[in-house]
C-alpha cells in the first residue's frame, strides 16, 4: 500500500510541474506576442496618437521608411487624409507632403491629382519618353514625349465619307478607326453625322501647326491650344478631332447636340473626351469639345464613370 501511495504522490508532483510549466510557457508566449506587437508600426503609431484604424491604414498604404518619417513627426491628420484618398500613390508621398506644406488650404484630393498629373512641374520641363509598350494606352502630353521619327506602322486612310480634304490627307491607327466607324454608326442612328477634321500628324506637321498659332496669336495662346512637336497626341495616331457635317466651328461646336452626344457616348467605343472644361488645370489644355482619344473600352469606361482625366488614370493604374 505504501508503495502505491508513493507512486501516486510522484504522479501528482509531476502533474503539478507540468501545469506550472504550461502556465509559464503560456505566459511567456503571451509576453513574446506582446513584445512582437510592440515592434509593429500599428502599435508605435498608436502611441503617438493615431487610432488603431488609422495606424492600420498607414501601415497598409506606406513603406517602412515613410512610416519611420511619420513616427518622427507630431501626429497629423494630413498623413491619414492622404492615405485615404482614392488615387493615393505611395511613391508620391514626399511630393504630396511637400506640396501640402506650401498649400495648406488646398483640398487633399486636389493635391493628389496635381502631383499624380505632374502639373506641379513646369510644362515641358520633364521630357519623359512615353512607354510605347502600353500600346493604345500610351500617354503623350506636356511631360511625356514621342521621338521625332515616330510614325505608327498601322495607319489607315480615313474615307472621305467621314473626313474633309483629299483622300490620304487624314490617317489614323486602324484600331482607332475601326472603333470610330462603330461610333459613327451609332451617332448616325441618333441622327448625327460625324466628321474627322484631323487625326495623325507627324512631328514636322505638328511643328507647323504650333508655329502657325504662335505666329498668329502669340506663344501663350499657342501653348494653350496646341502641343509642341513631340508632345502631341496626334502623333500617336490615336487622337481624332471630331465635328459634325453641319458644324465644324470650334467656337460653337461645344454647345451643339453632337458635342453632347459624343461626350456622353464616346466611351462606349473606347474614346475619351481628352480635354474637358473642368480639367484644364490637370490636362494643361483649354476645353476642346472635339478632341477625342482612343484608349480602349475598359479604360474609357472607367475614366467616364469616375470623371477623371487620362493623366490621373495613367498615374494610378499604368505608371508602375
Amino acid at each position: 500500500m505504501k508503495k502505491k501511495v508513493k507512486v501516486k504522490k510522484q504522479v501528482y508532483y509531476i502533474l503539478i510541474v507540468i501545469v506550472i510549466l504550461a502556465i509559464g510557457a503560456f505566459y511567456g508566449y503571451q509576453k513574446y506576442q506582446e513584445y512582437l506587437y510592440h515592434q509593429t508600426y500599428e502599435y508605435k503609431l498608436s502611441t503617438i496618437g493615431y487610432s488603431i484604424e488609422e495606424a492600420k491604414l498607414l501601415e497598409e498604404k506606406l513603406p517602412a521608411e515613410k512610416l519611420e518619417f511619420i513616427l518622427n513627426e507630431k501626429r497629423s491628420d494630413i498623413f491619414v487624409n492622404l492615405a485615404q484618398e482614392k488615387y493615393f500613390i505611395a511613391k508620391e508621398f514626399d511630393n504630396y507632403y511637400a506640396y501640402y506644406l506650401k498649400h495648406k488650404k488646398m483640398e487633399i484630393k486636389d493635391i493628389v491629382s496635381i502631383i499624380n498629373c505632374k502639373v506641379d512641374q513646369e510644362y515641358y520641363s520633364l521630357a519623359l519618353p512615353t512607354d510605347m509598350s502600353k500600346e493604345e494606352a500610351i500617354i503623350v502630353n506636356k511631360y511625356y514625349t514621342l521621338k521625332e521619327d515616330y510614325i505608327p506602322d498601322d495607319l489607315v486612310n480615313v474615307s472621305m465619307d467621314y473626313a474633309w480634304g483629299n483622300y490620304g490627307d487624314i490617317r489614323v491607327r486602324k484600331i482607332a478607326y475601326d472603333n470610330f466607324l462603330d461610333m459613327w454608326q451609332a451617332a448616325s442612328q441618333a441622327g448625327y453625322y460625324l466628321m474627322i477634321n484631323s487625326a495623325f500628324r507627324t512631328y514636322q506637321e505638328q511643328e507647323i501647326v504650333f508655329n502657325n498659332y504662335k505666329d498668329s496669336y502669340g506663344e501663350d495662346y499657342a501653348l494653350s491650344i496646341a502641343a509642341k512637336p513631340g508632345y502631341s497626341e496626334h502623333q500617336t495616331g490615336l487622337a481624332l478631332d471630331i465635328f459634325s457635317k453641319t458644324n465644324s466651328n470650334r467656337k460653337t461646336f461645344k454647345d451643339s447636340e453632337v458635342a453632347k452626344w459624343l461626350a456622353d457616348n464616346a466611351y462606349k467605343f473606347g474614346f475619351i473626351l481628352r480635354y474637358p472644361s473642368d480639367k484644364v488645370d490637370l490636362t494643361g489644355y483649354d476645353y476642346e469639345a472635339w478632341h477625342f482619344r482612343y484608349v480602349g473600352p475598359e479604360i474609357a469606361k472607367y475614366i467616364y464613370e469616375n470623371d477623371i482625366t487620362f493623366e490621373e488614370y495613367y498615374a494610378y493604374f499604368l505608371d508602375k
